[in-house]
């Protein structure tokens, strides 16, 4: 690639995210410390410092990156450029390039604006807003120096492909910096934060005529520090803030009275209707723009095609933003929270038991806090529950939401930090150790308490909700997907108990998180009970040719044969779950018997049918011979 003669104002630094770093268990664990081991951020000064870098930015569309020569020199006409990050978009078959300029001061962007043009181009709406593209250059005049004093790097952040993701991990020295590269390679980078809160300003923007105090904050994974690559984006708009005004002042702006006043919920998506109005017409790079209004939270789906993410807007999810806040407390506490979280998810990614799509499986954040109720667990505890940041709440940590009480401490740098000394491999496995003998069917968890208690409701899976806490964030999820989670739990258990006894002899297989992530041929769409699982794969074990048996022989005997006494004889799998004495292929195996295969129940179905048909022909047969025996006594 050729650039211009005066490249070397503009220099391209591209930032691998992978950095050197010092052994896990050499790091000083203290809560006032961030898994990075900067100083503790508070969550509220961290929202504020991006929504200023926001006000401070401005995205250009360029031909490609030898542009940015001639996007440096227009830009600092109107103020310094602190930082320029560079990325590629593709929009339908065309790639795009993109390049964030943040200016100094706020002021510059605005003067930028003011001399930004609007392109001379019929039957296009004039639109006001910091998406901007970079047209060509017109020759410059001889008597006009070029700005030679100043200069700033282009940033490239690159981001590992599975692939080397993989050959990363392989070349691991052991299963805790397995786990730490996973989140290394995985987690937000700073120009995906940066180009989050830039999407919520456009929309501030859009409506700042009507609402100059409307606000946009992004909540869930794209603050929570949980975050991954190419997440989507959750936010939530306030149009006005009450309790910041003064209430002393005499001057008060004349408004207009809803016509629904007396339904909250009626108002709130009329006004949604408008707001996806214009996004679909008037926003730039709003695409696919769609209204899911009938909700128990209303939100609008879109997709920002300049900022290459989903979005999703709300107006009444305050809760949300808070409970981001509780999210992003605890994975500040140790740094081990969240390389852990990132290597589960990862796994439940891999073998299917999360999905991307709404249903009825495990959702990310329920297994988030399946990871958090375990650390509360561990002996010392890694981190403490909820109860204990609600006692040490001041003053100044006082939030409500919708009636609902999110008062918790926000400041970690009183608390003390942990005595728990276990590095990430152990963490790991003892998460698959303890939900392998926990009791779904009979607790729930609540990381409020830190403890299990009975289910108060009939649910598959009840995690209590952190801060609505009659509300079960698992409800969803069904006894299938919950079997399926508790077959991959004692699948992984297993498989890091060969990994241990044959560790010399893993150094030409997949080894550690490799030999986790098994992914599955059948789509995530298609979970159904007639879907074909090959148990041999599941379980990674290599069985002795056995004769086939008839479908007949297969549906004769029931999985667990009748006892004439009523003496409850334990099944092979709790044998195997409850001795640890078996081998895991032997494990694996009485596992195996205890589970009803798909065969068996399309046979079982099949009967089921069989048996219906000959119900009703029965049933019609005798309705008729009572007809004939009637007739004949008439």
């Amino acid at each position: 690639m050729l650039f211009p003669q005066n490249m070397p104002l503009l220099r391209t630094l591209k930032c691998n995210i992978i950095l050197p770093r010092i052994p896990f268990h050499l790091y000083n664990r203290n809560y006032c410390h961030s898994g990075a081991g900067e100083s503790f951020v508070p969550f509220d000064a961290l929202v504020s410092q991006r929504r200023n870098e926001a006000r401070r930015s401005l995205l250009v569309e360029v031909a490609g990156l030898p542009s940015s020569v001639d996007l440096h020199q227009v830009c600092s006409q109107y103020g310094a450029v602190q930082k320029m990050f560079h990325y590629t978009t593709r929009q339908g078959s065309v790639n795009k390039e993109m390049i964030l300029v943040e200016f100094d001061k706020a002021e510059s962007l605005e003067r930028a604006l003011q001399s930004t043009r609007s392109p001379p181009i019929d039957r296009i709406i004039p639109v006001h807003s910091p998406f901007v593209w970079l047209s060509a250059s017109q020759p410059a005049p001889r008597n006009r120096k070029a700005n030679i004093g100043s200069s700033t790097d282009i940033i490239q952040e690159t981001v590992p492909s599975d692939e080397e993701l993989q050959l990363q991990l392989s070349q691991s020295r052991d299963l805790s910096e397995q786990i730490q590269n996973v989140y290394e390679c995985q987690k937000l980078t700073e120009l995906g934060s940066r180009l989050r809160f830039f999407t919520c300003r456009q929309v501030e923007v859009a409506l700042s005529g009507l609402f100059p105090q409307a606000c946009i904050l992004p909540f869930g994974s794209s603050v929570n520090s949980f975050g991954r690559v190419n997440c989507d984006l959750d936010m939530i708009l306030e149009l006005f803030d009450v309790s910041n005004q003064d209430s002393t002042q005499r001057l008060v702006f004349q408004a207009k009275k809803s016509r629904s006043a007396a339904n909250p919920r009626i108002t709130m998506q009329r006004h949604m209707e408008v707001i996806s109005d214009i996004l679909d017409n008037f926003v730039p790079g709003c695409s696919q723009v769609r209204k899911i209004l009938a909700a128990r939270v209303p939100i609008i789906k879109y997709r920002q095609d300049l900022t290459d993410m989903e979005c999703d807007l709300s107006m009444a999810n305050r809760s949300g933003f808070y409970m981001s806040e509780m999210l992003y407390l605890y994975g500040s506490m140790d740094k081990r929270v969240r390389p852990l979280v990132f290597a589960i998810r990862k796994w439940a990614k891999d073998r299917h038991v999360t999905s991307p799509y709404a249903g009825r499986w495990v959702t990310n954040f329920s297994l988030t806090l399946l990871v958090l109720f375990y650390l509360m667990k561990t002996s010392p505890p890694v981190i403490p529950p909820l109860q204990t940041l609600i006692k040490l709440a001041g003053d100044d940590d006082v939030r409500t939401a919708d009636g609902i009480n999110c008062t918790f401490l926000r400041d970690l740098r009183i608390v003390t930090a942990s005595d728990n000394k276990q590095s990430l491999e152990d963490l790991l496995r003892g998460f698959f150790e303890f939900y392998d003998k926990f009791s779904f069917k009979e607790r729930g968890l609540s990381i409020v308490r830190g403890d299990d208690f009975v289910k108060p409701e009939h649910s598959a899976l009840y995690i209590q909700n952190p801060l609505e806490r009659e509300l079960n964030v698992s409800r969803n999820v069904t006894l299938e997907e919950l079997e399926r989670l508790r077959t991959e739990i004692t699948h992984a258990r297993y498989r890091l108990e060969e990994y241990t006894q044959h560790i010399e002899e893993q150094e030409q297989q997949p080894w550690g998180l490799l030999s986790l992530w098994g992914t599955s041929r059948k789509p995530q769409a298609h979970r159904g009970l007639n879907a074909s699982i090959d148990w041999q794969g599941v379980f990674h074990i290599q069985e002795q040719e056995t004769p086939p048996t008839s479908n007949k022989q297969l549906n004769v005997l029931p999985v667990h044969a009748a006892t004439k006494s009523n003496e409850k004889v334990p099944s092979n799998g709790e044998k195997a779950r409850n001795n640890t004495k078996f081998q895991p292929v032997e494990r694996t195996k009485m596992l195996k018997e205890e589970l009803i295969m798909p065969s068996d129940l399309n046979g079982l179905v099949t009967k089921l049918k069989r048996n219906v048909v000959q119900k009703n022909a029965n049933g019609r047969k005798n309705k008729k011979q009572k007809m004939n025996k009637v007739m004949y006594k008439w």
